[in-house]
């Protein structure tokens, strides 16, 4: 029997029906478990990450990412939660807004802008090496890395515009072709890693699931990259306003996709890391992927593996795009932004504004950091600054759901557990992370986080004095159920 709680709160927001809207049922279940797997992009992240990880882990890779999957799936549960209760493209920002604070939300939809901002310009950064790696020419070749970017940036922008089914269509195909074969090279890697032991590579040992690895593994700094590598599952949330069963299938699909994410990232780094020595993959750190699949498959391996690598980054950054423009078109919508980004085109009915200027600037900032090295370089340091904000806000996310739900916390064993227990349990992990990252951080990254910090509150006074947004206006709201509700948008 589901729990309630009566109230007489009455909500007061903006007026219904007078905002844009997003189209509607674009995608299902699948696509929103997709657009969650792109999100993460592990044929990308393996490829970047993996000599890293192994490095500073000392091989000891299985358990920070087992307990970061463990982490996040508390998390994926506390999105699914909210998700049920409020359906909206800025999501936290959102949740936050209405269940803890209007100046918390804005502050925390500002910590989300500038996190996927640095995600999606890693995204744009990566996409000239590994196309041209692929093709077989040189990735240090500026001008056409700077080619690949404009051109391939420019048709994921405008199949982003055209709307959500040609993007869901183009994620399942690309999926299909890049999970196949991730999961050709890793069993391939096992057997030779763990049943074969080739010449060559390195033969595994009970250390590798230790805290420390086989030397002097360092597990908090392992934890940091570990949740660097698997953020960005969320994306599927963003779009949940054109999502068919809305209060059900992006939430689903969250928590659906981290479980998957959790497999396949401690398969890939189980077998992956063993295929050479440290002092090899650390030659190659750079494109990690292309030299496991020379390893397996000479130039052929090589070759297949980095499709994957390229598909993988193709698909984050269309879903990063998509994600960003929604979250800056619900923000927009509330007037905290600028108006045009609450925009909707009304042939597709996609944030088209948000979309094309997004995808703009990180074109022309993708092309910068080929270019001039010293803005690169500062380029560079925000990108590490975003991985701290992701692990804060997923943080963020666990707090408020257990804030929103504090009421049922004592109805029943269950209840307490998804809606207490689980939530919290992620958000202390994470902020544990986001400490080790911030006192991990460079001095140049700490001002820059110092300088988000200042755009941020200098943002919501422009929002609450020049705006005047309605959203400030609005009255605190606490779970009455434990039911899905289909509450699309605004009210």
């Amino acid at each position: 029997m589901t729990s309630v709680i009566p109230t007489t709160e009455v909500r007061a927001g903006t007026e219904p029906g007078k905002e844009p809207t997003l189209a509607k049922d674009e995608v299902g279940l699948g696509g929103s478990t997709v657009f969650a797997l792109a999100g993460a992009a592990p044929g990308q992240t393996v490829s970047i990450v993996l000599a890293s990880l192994v490095a500073t882990a000392a091989y000891g890779t299985i358990l920070p990412l087992v307990i970061t999957t463990l982490g996040l799936l508390c998390i994926a549960v506390a999105f699914q939660r909210l998700n049920m209760w409020r359906q909206n493209a800025g999501a936290t920002y959102e949740w936050v807004c209405r269940a803890v604070s209007p100046y918390a939300g804005n502050l925390v939809g500002w910590l989300m802008l500038i996190a996927f901002g640095g995600f999606v310009l890693i995204d744009v950064i990566t996409i000239g090496p590994s196309v041209l790696a692929l093709l077989g020419f040189s990735p240090s070749n500026q001008w056409a890395g700077a080619v690949a970017i404009v051109v391939i940036g420019s048709l994921l922008i405008a199949t982003a515009v055209v709307g959500l089914r040609p993007s869901a269509r183009l994620q399942i195909t690309v999926a299909l072709i890049e999970y196949s074969i991730l999961m050709v090279f890793i069993v391939w890697a096992f057997i030779e890693v763990y049943l074969v032991h080739k010449t060559g590579t390195v033969r595994p040992t009970t250390k590798w699931l230790s805290f420390k690895g086989t030397g002097a593994g360092v597990f908090s700094a392992s934890m940091v990259i570990a949740v660097a590598s698997v953020a960005g599952w969320d994306a599927g949330i963003y779009v949940n306003e054109e999502t068919s069963r809305p209060e059900r299938n992006p939430g689903l699909g969250a928590v659906v996709a981290v479980a998957i994410l959790g497999v396949i990232f401690v398969l890939m780094f189980a077998t992956f890391q063993g295929i050479a020595p440290l002092s090899a993959l650390n030659a190659h750190s750079a494109n990690a992927a292309a030299f496991v699949g020379h390893r397996l498959g000479g130039t052929a391996g090589d070759r297949v593996i980095s499709l994957a690598v390229v598909l993988s980054v193709l698909a984050t950054t269309q879903v990063a795009i998509i994600g960003t423009a929604r979250l800056m078109y619900s923000m927009s919508r509330d007037r905290v932004l600028p108006g045009p980004f609450g925009s909707v085109s009304e042939r597709f009915r996609t944030p088209a504004f948000s979309t094309i200027a997004l995808g703009g600037l990180m074109i022309v900032l993708g092309i910068v950091d080929i270019f001039v090295t010293s803005v690169g370089n500062a380029l560079n340091d925000l990108i590490s600054v975003s991985g701290f904000l992701y692990s804060l806000f997923y943080a963020i996310t666990g707090l408020a759901a257990a804030w929103f739900y504090r009421r049922f916390l004592r109805v029943s064993v269950k209840d307490a557990l998804v809606l207490g227990v689980m939530p919290l349990a992620g958000a202390g992990l994470l902020l544990w992370v986001a400490y080790k990252g911030l006192i991990g951080l460079t001095t140049p990254e700490k001002l820059i986080l110092a300088g988000i910090a200042v755009l941020g509150v200098v943002m919501l006074f422009v929002a609450v004095k020049i705006y005047q947004a309605p959203i400030f206006k609005i009255k605190m709201e606490a779970a009455t159920t434990t039911d899905a509700t289909v509450n699309v948008g605004v009210d």
